[in-house]
């Protein structure tokens, strides 16, 4: 089996964490002592950067960086038009099949008919939506 091991320290508003993950397979009755090992090297390392006893000069050895997933656009998860501005959602634009879905679902929840499903836009999907869910069943 393989382990990993997410080890996290908050100290005065200053977040640390540490990943780590075994190389090869784990017997089962090995996993206990291994984990603990994880731990315990994860918290040291914590430590040594809390404290400041960190040797950057030193090369490491066999660490891999993961690096961080791309964010869409200004980095805030937003899809952007390029000039760090959010789309502006296209309220015209045909009802989305999600929306089509959601709202199957809630007309049957909530026992109400809803007419001209197919023709409905966006924006007006979206309304329908509200109104189902304030709707009690």
């Amino acid at each position: 089996m393989r382990i990993l091991a997410n080890y996290g320290y908050k100290n005065n508003g200053d977040s640390y964490s540490v990943t780590f993950e075994t190389t090869g397979d784990v017997e089962k009755k090995d996993a206990d002592s291994t984990v603990d090992s994880l731990f315990s090297m994860a918290r040291s390392a914590i430590q040594r950067q809390v404290n400041g006893t960190v040797n950057h000069d030193e090369p490491q050895k066999n660490v891999v960086v993961i690096p961080e997933p791309k964010k869409n656009g200004n980095g805030n998860g937003k899809h952007t038009n390029g000039n760090g501005k959010p789309h502006p959602k296209d309220s015209g634009a045909p009802i989305s099949a999600k929306q089509k879905s959601l709202i199957i679902k809630l007309s049957k929840q909530k026992r109400r008919v809803i007419e001209g499903l197919n023709e409905m836009s966006m924006a007006s999907a979206s309304q329908t939506i509200k109104e189902l869910l304030a709707v009690e069943a």
